[in-house]
């Protein structure tokens, strides 16, 4: 499988939502809709997307998921993917930040919990789940082929928050260096700013030494 990749930005803040595909089935997967927009939909079917098949969240707070219900109601067939730690965000605006924003929050169920070393098959290949709590406690990244999904963990030169409530500030650290001691260089695709590897990242980035 030959994973294509398309990006977008989405919600106020505004967050790098991804679109990964391939191109010979048709089948497709979104990472961290913070809104939901009509033109990523469009854009899919462009790009000869016709099932999607998950709906992946790296954490819970707003930016990241305020698109699901939006999207989740145009591709029923999309399991909603979400750590078992953070699912809880996706029907509490409190923990979501959505009350704390005045946003209003449609509820939504996951499909798939997930945790450390989980496991999502697609088509021919498959998405790894790594655990990396410190922005919040259930934090995760997808990797497939040399792509690493990383939601606000890593950063180019930077990370995460952790002075949030459900923020763990003493994970974030050990949770880095897991990412830093991965073999081989990655594609790092963040969920805010710019995109950068991990080879980049290990040479230059403070939090990673």
């Amino acid at each position: 499988m030959t994973l294509k990749l398309a990006q977008f930005e989405t919600g106020f803040l505004p967050t790098n939502t991804y679109v990964g595909f391939n191109e010979e089935t048709g089948h497709g997967f979104l990472v961290d809709p913070g809104d939901y927009d009509a033109q990523i939909d469009e854009a899919m079917k462009e790009l000869g997307i016709t099932q999607l098949d998950y709906i992946l969240l790296t954490h819970g707070h707003f930016d990241h998921i305020l698109g699901v219900p939006g999207f989740r109601e145009n591709h029923p067939e999309a399991a909603v993917v979400i750590s078992k730690t953070d699912a809880p965000f996706l029907t509490d605006p409190v923990l979501s930040h959505c009350a704390a924003h005045g946003i209003p929050q449609e509820p939504v169920e996951a499909d798939l919990l997930v945790e450390d070393g989980s496991v999502i098959p697609f088509d021919d290949g498959q998405l790894t789940v790594i655990a990396t709590p410190g922005h919040t406690a259930g934090s995760v990244c997808f990797v497939i082929e040399d792509i690493l999904f990383a939601g606000d963990t890593l950063f180019a030169m930077s990370c995460g928050r952790t002075d949030f409530p459900e923020s763990v500030p003493d994970q974030m650290r050990p949770s880095l260096q897991k990412l830093a001691a991965l073999d081989g260089d990655y594609n790092v695709l963040p969920g805010h700013d710019a995109l950068t590897t991990l080879e980049y990242e290990r040479a230059h980035n403070p939090f990673l030494q």
